[in-house]
This record gives C-alpha cells, structure tokens and sequence, in this order.
C-alpha cells in the first residue's frame, strides 16, 4: 500500500499494524494528522537515511550540490517514487529548493518499481540517470552507486523504521503486541532477507523467508518467543 492508504487504514481500524513508519522525519505529516488514533510499538531498525543517488559510473557527481548545471545530462529528470511517500515532500519542497535545481529539474512521479526498473535499464547502458532512493535498500547490493552527500543536512537527520498500529491493539493483542514491541532487525539481517526475496523471484517469498531462517538459527524463537 502507498503511505496515504497505509496510515488512512489504520487510523479507521481496518488494518492492525504496519511495520514501515519511518520516524520522526519522512512520515511526520502522517502521524500528525492521524497519530491520536495510533499505537507506535517503537522501532526495529535504525538509523535509515533518505538520498538521491546515481550510478557510480557518473564520477563528477558525489553530492546534492554537484547536480547544478548538470541537468542537461541527466535529462532535467529526478526519477520519483510514489507521490504520496514521504521523501518526496522533502524532495520537491525542501532538496530542489535549498540546492537551488528548481527549474533545473523536475522530479518525475511514479512508483518504486518503477524506479528501479528505470534505475536498472540506465545501468546497464551505462546512462546518467539521478534517483530517488533510501537506506537500507536491496538496490546497493545490486548496483554500484553513489549516495549523493547532503552538506546542508536538508533530508534531515536518519528515522527510525517503526511498528505502528491501530488503537487498542496492544490491549487486544497482548502476546503479538509484546512481540512487535521487541521485534529488532541489524542491517545485515535486514539487506540479506531484502537480497534473498528479490532472488527468489516474484510469489516466492515465503519460501525466500524460511530459506532466510534456516540461515539464521534461532532468531525467529529470539523475536516471537512461545
């Protein structure tokens, strides 16, 4: 679900829980306009970071502010993520604006996948190409890219990935809400289940996640004990 869809659904209690709330920055509009009717059961990772990044093969390219005067090349095009995630707020109010690449360029609404279709058909023909991307993100095992530095700290400083949940959840759910409000992943942990699903291939992901287990010997009594 997009972010919009995700928090709308929880505040009217058609969804338990989601475990995607990057906080207090990236979804900050989205608990200030629903958070009285949520639970935060605390963060599972951290800290994240939000970026543009571009292929490593762009080598004059190493931060935000190197990208003005270049926009012939990459086509005056930032490539977008869904226009209601939270980055892109940031992105098109704040980044453009404090580097001064409004007019410059255009940020390009469309979808993760999309994205990284377009990120992936760039490398491969080793074309310039500027996205939207965020840390942790299985696309730097794929990829070698460039995190483009942020000097003027625009993007803020890194979230905290939480589990949110409707009201009254804990209360209904007191084993799985325990269990949530443990729940811990590292990077490592986090980037190799993220790598093993996306070599697994589509509608295979449960059989990537217990590849993944077997892989991790007693984390899974570790993060739901009985």
């Amino acid at each position: 679900l997009e972010a919009g869809a995700l928090y709308t659904g929880l505040a009217g209690g058609q969804l338990d829980f989601q475990t995607d709330a990057w906080l207090p920055v990236t979804h900050a509009s989205y608990l200030e306009k629903y958070g009285d009717k949520l639970e935060d059961l605390g963060s599972w990772y951290g800290p994240t970071s939000l970026e543009l990044s571009v292929p490593s093969y762009v080598k004059d390219v190493k931060s935000l502010a190197d990208l003005k005067g270049k926009g012939d090349r990459f086509k005056g095009r930032i490539v977008g993520i869904e226009p209601s995630a939270g980055m892109m707020g940031i992105l098109k109010d704040k980044v453009l604006k404090e580097y001064g690449l409004e007019g410059e360029y255009e940020v390009v609404d469309g979808s993760t996948p999309g994205m990284l279709a377009e990120l992936k058909r760039a490398y491969e023909r080793k074309e310039p190409v500027v996205v939207t991307l965020w840390s942790p993100h299985w696309a730097y095992s794929a990829h070698d890219l460039t995190k483009l530095a942020d000097p003027k700290g625009v993007w803020g400083e890194g979230d905290g990935v939480h589990t949110l949940a409707r009201k009254g959840f804990g209360a209904d759910n007191p084993e799985v809400g325990a269990w949530l409000k443990d729940f811990k992943l590292t990077e490592k942990e986090l980037t190799g289940l993220e790598a093993e699903i996306q070599e697994t291939g589509k509608g295979k992901e449960q059989q990537a996640v217990r590849t993944w287990l077997d892989a991790q010997p007693g984390l899974a009594e570790r993060l739901a004990p009985q």
